[in-house]
């Protein structure tokens, strides 16, 4: 049994070292799609395309502004006063959030007043969508803090220590949070998945088209033998993929 095994083996490995296209399914697709699941394709959204509309025009929303486009998510690719220009900068797909600062923006906040500012998101992409949200929350949320500190100080008539909760984040295996990080190993088992039932299935229609399956056929060899000794090569080459990939 095993004897037969290992001859089909040894036929498999041949056959595949001197077929060119199953030495480049073997080497290039894996290498192909590793390169672009795992550089090209990402999940984590910087640099977000952000138009600016600021109707107030003074320190207070200005200071707003720069705590957006000096982040690392957003990037101030127009400052208009025209809110149809805007909006033509989201249709056109060069600009992904709208940020709208109304007059009497910082007259408010002396006042006490709330005053709303609007963050405009193209939602055809929603998961772009809530991350953009969501930073501009966390953003709003620090101007907030900054500004009520200021306020306080101002009645007192002195700076005023004011002690705070800071969350220090570790994240552990993925430091960096990056999502590639995340989905590349699951690529990884994937390719190695596929490509191991694509090369066998090709090594079977090959030898289809040869007229050789049904010289096999004819053989001793049973049914279960002809199985293991045409996986059993392609198993092993799934293997070395993995470790060439994760080289990468």
């Amino acid at each position: 049994m095993w004897e037969r095994i290992l001859t089909i083996l040894r036929k498999e490995f041949r056959s595949v070292l001197r077929d060119p296209r199953m030495r480049m399914v073997i080497i290039g697709v894996p290498i192909i799609q590793t390169l672009i699941f795992g550089y090209a394709v990402t999940l984590d959204v910087r640099h977000v395309q952000l138009a600016v509309i600021d109707h107030d025009g003074t320190p207070a929303s200005r200071d707003l502004v720069a705590r957006f486009t000096g982040s690392a998510y957003f990037d101030a690719i127009a400052h208009t006063q025209d809110e149809e220009a805007a909006r033509a900068l989201v249709d056109a797909g060069r600009a992904a959030a709208i940020l709208q600062i109304n007059a009497g923006y910082e007259e408010n906040l002396r006042s006490g007043r709330t005053t709303p500012v609007q963050l405009i998101v193209d939602g055809s992409d929603s998961n772009t969508a809530r991350y953009i949200v969501n930073y501009g929350t966390q953003i709003a949320a620090g101007a907030n803090g900054a500004i009520l500190l200021e306020q306080a100080q101002r009645r007192a008539g002195r700076t005023i220590a004011v002690g705070r909760a800071e969350v220090q984040p570790r994240a552990w295996f993925n430091a960096d949070l990056e999502s590639r990080n995340f989905y590349v190993p699951g690529i990884i088992a994937l390719l190695v998945m596929l490509i191991g039932l694509m090369l066998t299935s090709m090594a079977i229609v090959r030898e289809k088209e040869a007229g050789t399956i049904e010289q096999i056929m004819v053989t001793p060899i049973r049914p279960v033998e002809f199985i293991l000794g045409s996986t059993a090569p392609f198993i092993v080459i799934g293997f070395l993929n993995t470790a060439l990939v994760a080289g990468l």
